[in-house]
């Protein structure tokens, strides 16, 4: 009987910890904005095209 008590627990235990990890990506791939890939670097988005530059002409 009491192998019974630690197979419940150990599967207690892995139910909880991949329902945990499955929250945590969840909740990770729900964010609607994307992070810079560096703080320094602007996004493409945030770019205006430059004034009188002969790519913004083509």
């Amino acid at each position: 009987m009491p192998k019974k008590y630690v197979l419940l627990l150990v599967g207690a235990l892995v139910t909880t910890t991949v329902s945990a990890l499955g929250a945590v990506f969840i909740v990770r791939r729900s964010r609607t904005e994307i992070p810079p890939v560096s703080p320094t670097v602007p996004r493409v988005e945030d770019l205006e095209p430059a004034v009188g530059s002969d790519a913004a002409a083509s």
